[in-house]
């Protein structure tokens, strides 16, 4: 039996300038190699491949796809690629599908060929579904899955089961070429959030906050370095800062082991820490990136974020004082998103002069609040969608806030090789309606 774990394909296919290792999807299989001994690993997305794995079966397989599980990488076209990659097989296969939008619409992702949808806690359960997924009265007690049967779908019981990260295995990169990604390398080492930010589908999929200890990031950091020559590395942890205490063990840790790496990382405005921060800044951490969202009181209540303006301003201006490059995200459309709340948007830009703005339509992300709330109204949608084909009653004063921008920001409208657009630029101000690449211009 070959196992075939698979990271499916957006097309128009992600810009490799920005294409991170789909660290979620390489933990899944590196798990599943483990315990077997024919895995193939495939990045459907870096590889440019067409629509068909059919030179990678052998006479009986096992189809693992993940789809937008902890990194969004995927557009909506991902789903449309699975299904035509699954008319297409020629041999004997059981599929499985990880994926919060298959969660939800469990009933296309059968119609369209799928065995078995993981509803939870994919690293701990995979290789029972994998060692079960031909005898069905062993599959029913595998806990957080869906299946089908002749006259049903079948869902077993739901639990919460606890998720100690470092039992994990470090991710294993030999099954991927390192050359098909950006040239910054990544890690994550830790899941879940302690804010419940309506539009975001952290909390909902992966409940409280847990992660790695010191000693296995630390230990990661090292591989890289060691194996790949790595200089700059980006934490994709939704919130890095979370637990003081362990930062401050880590940043110890990298003293000790004298490492001369530049870092970046994704933090909150409500964990900011000033001494941490100047301690981290000692210790490589240049870049960081914020979700700001919105200028306005308001519409920060709506969204749930908790954060206000006033100290979103403290922490830009203090984290900038630092010497941190600094990346901030905004949402230019959120429900009742006014033209007043984003002449508040831009004058809080201009006070607090990010180094990088990245700029979004809303997203209704599968599982989250608002979706729900919107369910009848939206379909979903996807961090990287086409910006040019989405529309909003607000168009007008967005484009207002665009055109100010200009003035103190090169703003990006469409899909740019990143590493060509570094290597002509020098350190500027970038606005981006496009998916932009982590860490530019680090200070060597």
């Amino acid at each position: 039996m070959r196992v075939i774990v698979v990271n499916p394909p957006n097309k128009p296919f992600t810009n490799k300038s920005i294409l991170a290792e789909p660290l979620d999807v390489l933990q899944i299989a590196t798990i599943i190699k483990k315990r077997y001994d024919d895995v193939v690993f495939l990045d459907m997305d870096a590889k440019r491949m067409d629509n068909n794995i059919n030179g990678y079966l052998k006479s009986n397989n096992i189809i693992v796809f993940v789809m937008d599980y902890q990194i969004p990488l995927h557009t909506g076209e991902a789903e449309k690629n699975i299904f035509e990659i699954i008319k297409n097989l020629d041999r004997q296969s059981k599929v499985i599908m990880i994926s919060k939008t298959a969660n939800v619409f469990f009933e296309k992702y059968f119609i369209n060929g799928i065995d078995v949808i993981i509803n939870k806690f994919p690293e701990l359960i995979i290789n029972d579904v994998i060692s079960n997924i031909n005898n069905k009265k062993f599959l029913h007690n595998v806990f957080n899955i869906m299946y089908k049967t002749n006259r049903e779908v079948i869902k077993t019981e739901r639990r919460e089961l606890d998720f100690d990260y470092d039992t994990l295995p470090m991710i294993d990169r030999s099954m991927i070429d390192i050359d098909d990604y950006m040239d910054t390398r990544t890690i994550i080492t830790s899941r879940g959030c302690l804010n419940h930010c309506k539009f975001c589908s952290t909390p909902a999929n992966f409940g409280k906050w847990v992660s790695k200890s010191e000693d296995k990031i630390i230990e990661e950091i090292l591989y890289l370095i060691e194996t790949f020559n790595t200089k700059k590395i980006i934490f994709l942890d939704d919130n890095m800062v979370v637990d003081k205490t362990r930062m401050y063990k880590l940043l110890e840790l990298i003293k000790k082991n004298n490492i001369r790496c530049k870092f970046g990382c994704l933090a909150s405005i409500n964990c900011y820490d000033e001494k941490l921060f100047k301690e981290m800044y000692a210790c490589g951490f240049t870049w960081v990136h914020f979700g700001i969202e919105t200028g306005s009181n308001r519409v920060l209540k709506l969204m749930n974020k908790d954060q206000n303006i006033e100290s979103v301003k403290e922490v830009l201006l203090s984290v900038k004082e630092i010497g941190f490059r600094v990346r901030s995200s905004y949402i230019l459309d959120y429900p009742s998103t006014t033209d007043e709340d984003l002449e508040s948007t831009y004058e809080l830009i201009k006070l607090t002069k990010p180094d990088e703005l990245r700029l979004h339509y809303l997203a209704y992300r599968v599982g989250t609040p608002l979706y729900y709330e919107h369910r009848d109204e939206k379909t979903p949608q996807y961090i990287h969608s086409n910006v040019a084909n989405i529309k909003s009653d607000l168009q007008d004063k967005i484009n207002w806030l665009i055109e100010k921008l200009k003035s103190d920001y090169q703003v990006i409208t469409d899909e740019i090789d990143w590493a060509q657009f570094q290597s002509n630029n020098s350190n500027i101000n970038v606005a981006a309606l496009v998916p932009i690449k982590y860490g530019m211009w680090w200070y060597e």
